[in-house]
């Protein structure tokens, strides 16, 4: 019923990789949510998803995928729900290729988390794990382009007075 990888990453590279696979898959993560000893990542993928959906409304108790990541031995554990077990049940064969689909992504992702960056990078998926991802930026506090109803940029302001100290 469970999809397994482990990996030797720590957790907080397997948040990194997951991310990285996830975008690869053209998904997302909606969420992480610390469980217990266990962290859970929200993916979203609109496509496939609506394709569920639309095809079978009782995937909405399986939507969104989640993949659990907790420590086992030496190394990190993901799990995650198999989409081809949870449709068996509706005993519908029609829905067995849209299963697999949603099941194909799981494992792809597992499988790219699972593994250390140097490996997946050998597999010819070089990407960087430097720096921040879009997904990891925070826009709250950032300053806006305009800061009023004339257009004025805080560049402009600067050393007027009007929005820092006089120069001097």
């Amino acid at each position: 019923m469970l999809l397994e990888r482990v990996s030797p990453l720590r957790l907080i590279d397997v948040e990194a990789a997951l991310r990285r696979a996830v975008r690869r898959r053209r998904a997302s993560i909606a969420a992480v949510e610390p469980a217990g000893s266990a962290t859970v990542f929200t993916i979203l993928q609109p496509e496939l998803y609506g394709m569920l959906l639309a095809a079978d409304a009782r995937f909405a108790a399986l939507l969104p995928c989640r993949i659990a990541a907790f420590a086992a031995g030496d190394g990190i554990k993901l799990a995650a729900v198999s989409p081809v077990r949870f449709a068996s049940g509706f005993e519908r064969v029609d829905l067995q290729a849209l299963a697999a689909s949603a099941e194909s992504m799981l494992n792809d992702i597992l499988d790219q988390a699972a593994r250390p960056l140097t490996q997946a990078a050998a597999g010819g998926h070089a990407e960087s794990g430097l720096g921040a991802t879009e997904d990891q930026m925070n826009m709250r506090g950032a300053v806006p382009q305009r800061i009023d109803s004339r257009g004025s940029k805080v560049e402009e302001l600067a050393g007027t007075g009007e929005q820092d100290s006089r120069g001097g």
